[in-house]
């Protein structure tokens, strides 16, 4: 029996020992991962206990954890929360483009655990600076009420100071969304296209957190960042994503964890190496060249001075400067001396331009499908009356851009090139990826009044006729109130580029396709200059090749940002249907006697050559004061006739309206004949006095 006893007593002694060793097992790891964790916080500024190393600390509190954390007697909050909650209401961020989205945008954080946007608030009780950085519930179980642990470098209140790299404040409309809904179903339909809301379906990075209440998934504040990371990095900024050579890199990597752009794989900002000349951007970001910055050449996750869409700076200057903190950045579209094709700001401020630096605040994402606004309530569109701009994103989609295909060569103006997809945007990568709308059939010379809108413009125009068409303008009759820099009225180019019209420019159809006109549609070879000669009546044309910069050919970024010419008209000629004095009205005399450099027409189109008229209604008119505006409408997009000849009934300023008898439109009556040199008195009918010749009324003129 004693035997017996003994060996019991054995057997206990060895399973106390083991037990003692599997708690002294969990003891060892429970103390190691405490002194990891503790390690890893105790390098950084959250540190804020005697021995941090950030400018805010405590005077004389020694424990590191207790600013956030307790083990008993937590407050709301988690895990085992101690510092005091802020009672602040916050100005979220939101955006017309969540709205218009259906995008559930949140209109505050939430103040009890377990609801969105509570962590978040936890950060804030620091951040947000309303409440004191040492106001702590309980520090080794004294309750401190309202007392506050002693710290350095805090306001008088004991907050952290507006001035601290890590103040928010109470205004989120700068910051990244937090206490948000992270829903990637979300699908945004346009009349043609849809796009997504452009998120991963989960984060692609495992260090990323997403939050789970009620079902659904939110972002937090510590959804990227850790509070306690110390990775050796100085520039980690506590972000959960550690992966990339620089700062700009792990920021990127943070934001690509979510965010997907569609197109942003092989555009000019993903591929650019342009590097920046302010050295701060390296010295920031440890990076210095477009490629290498990412999503931080033009966005800041928290305090950018451009919202929405947490852009570094307000609409067009993010893109005149990109991280820089100059507009003379040869790495970005400011006013640099050194760069050359880049140069946007230096164009778009001349005397005629879009009104991109001249206004502001009007731009709201997807306001292409919302022209009037109102969605959400008291948000912009694009009508003219409140709400007209161009900014760099209504031309351009900076996440799909491309340098190449090129429109045209270097060392011209217009395309070296043309066929019937020659308005296409794949012409031109500066125009890949934006939104447009293409006008619904309408009778000849009437406004188009319903549109499709699309996703990706398929054709120039598209981009265009957002704003330069009843889409915008809300203008039943074609011609507006409205005045262009250039002194002119604004009309409806839809209405004009109309196919149903008796005569247009190629813009929106091939000649050939020109429903309304009648044989012959196109003009004849000798009436043409390259490339326009050949393949005639089946090439299409861009609005840009008529409008653009002064220097096109000479470092003038290529498109209509702005020039020094009336109407933006380019080229070796420049002025129509006045001469570069904009008081002098081109004549056909002009032309024979040599006197017609300049004559904006002549730029595709030859008149005449070695004593010979290629059209003989040009060469019978030269001895009686031929003047161009007499026969051809002022706007020579499209034409209500043939050939756009104009009538003395049409208003101004389609008739130019002068002040003499041959300084406006003098006909009745007009048809097209079947050559160039076939035309006789017949093809035209008037009763302005001088035009003798054509009182005879024919018939059979275009109505």
């Amino acid at each position: 029996m004693k035997h017996f006893v003994q060996k019991q007593v054995n057997e206990k002694a060895k399973i106390n020992t083991h037990i003692f060793f599997i708690l002294l097992a969990f003891l060892v790891l429970a103390l190691i991962l405490t002194c990891l964790s503790y390690a890893g916080i105790a390098n950084t500024k959250h540190n804020m206990s005697t021995s941090g190393p950030g400018g805010i600390k405590a005077t004389t509190e020694t424990e590191i954890c207790v600013f956030c954390h307790i083990p008993h007697n937590a407050q709301p909050g988690r895990p085992l929360w101690n510092h005091d909650m802020p009672a602040s209401g916050y100005t979220m961020y939101t955006s017309e483009y969540l709205h218009r989205a259906g995008y559930t945008v949140p209109t505050g954080l939430g103040t009890t655990t377990g609801t969105p946007g509570m962590l978040s608030r936890q950060c804030l009780s620091c951040h947000d600076g309303t409440v004191a950085a040492g106001a702590v519930y309980m520090v080794r179980g004294t309750i401190l009420g309202d007392g506050l642990i002693a710290m350095s470098g805090v306001t008088g209140g004991g907050a952290i100071p507006t001035t601290a790299a890590g103040y928010i404040g109470t205004d989120l409309t700068r910051h990244h969304p937090v206490g948000i809904e992270y829903n990637a179903t979300i699908n945004i339909a346009f009349g043609s296209g849809s796009r997504t809301i452009e998120l991963i379906s989960s984060p692609t990075s495992t260090d990323m957190k997403l939050y789970r209440i009620s079902s659904k998934d939110y972002v937090e504040c510590s959804s990227c960042h850790d509070p306690h990371i110390d990775t050796g990095y100085a520039k980690q900024k506590f972000l959960r994503d550690t992966d990339g050579a620089n700062l700009a890199a792990k920021i990127s990597n943070t934001c690509t964890a979510c965010h997907t752009k569609t197109g942003w794989t092989g555009s000019i900002h993903q591929t650019a190496s342009n590097a920046y000349s302010d050295a701060t951007v390296n010295t920031t970001f440890d990076a210095g060249t477009i490629t290498s910055l990412v999503c931080m050449n033009c966005h800041r996750t928290h305090k950018g001075l451009g919202a929405p869409y947490l852009l570094r700076q307000a609409e067009e200057t993010t893109c005149f400067q990109g991280a820089s903190s100059l507009t003379t950045e040869t790495a970005c579209h400011g006013s640099s001396a050194t760069a050359t094709t880049n140069r946007i700001q230096t164009v778009i401020t001349r005397t005629y331009k879009h009104p991109t630096t001249t206004i502001s605040g009007k731009h709201t994402d997807l306001d292409v499908l919302y022209p009037i606004g109102g969605t959400p309530a008291g948000s912009l569109g694009l009508d003219w009356s409140n709400a007209k701009h161009a900014e760099c994103v209504d031309c351009h989609n900076p996440h799909k851009a491309k340098n190449t295909p090129a429109r045209v060569g270097t060392a011209a103006w217009y395309p070296t090139t043309v066929d019937n997809t020659s308005n296409q945007t794949a012409k031109s990568g500066a125009l890949t990826g934006v939104t447009g709308v293409e006008p619904g059939s309408a009778a000849k010379w009437t406004v188009p009044t319903t549109f499709t809108t699309q996703e990706a413009a398929t054709y120039e125009y598209q981009i265009c006729f957002k704003c330069h068409s009843y889409w915008a303008l809300r203008d039943g009759d074609g011609v507006t109130t409205y005045t262009s820099a250039s002194g002119a009225t604004i009309t409806d180019q839809a209405m004009e580029f109309n196919p149903n019209n008796y005569s247009a420019h190629p813009v929106v159809v091939t000649l050939n396709n020109q429903t309304g006109s009648y044989a012959p549609k196109s003009l004849t070879t000798s009436q043409m200059s390259s490339p326009w000669a050949t393949n005639l009546g089946n090439q299409t044309m861009y609005c840009s090749d008529c409008h653009g910069t002064d220097n096109e050919t000479s470092g003038d970024p290529k498109g209509p940002h702005g020039a020094n010419v009336k109407y933006l008209l380019k080229g070796t000629n420049k002025y129509w249907p006045t001469k570069s004095d904009y008081a002098t009205l081109w004549k056909l005399s002009d032309v024979s006697g040599g006197a017609a450099s300049g004559l904006f027409c002549l730029n595709c189109h030859p008149m005449y050559s070695g004593g010979t008229w290629y059209n003989n209604a040009h060469s019978k008119h030269v001895s009686r004061q031929g003047i161009c505006v007499m026969c051809h409408i002022a706007v020579p997009h499209g034409g209500k006739r043939s050939r756009l000849i104009g009538y003395t009934s049409d208003i101004s300023p389609y008739n130019y309206n002068g002040a003499g008898t041959y300084d406006k439109l003098v006909l009745t009556g007009f048809k097209k004949a079947s050559t160039p040199t076939g035309y006789s008195r017949s093809n035209c009918y008037s009763t302005v006095t001088g035009c003798t010749a054509h009182y005879y009324n024919a018939g059979g003129y275009d109505p």
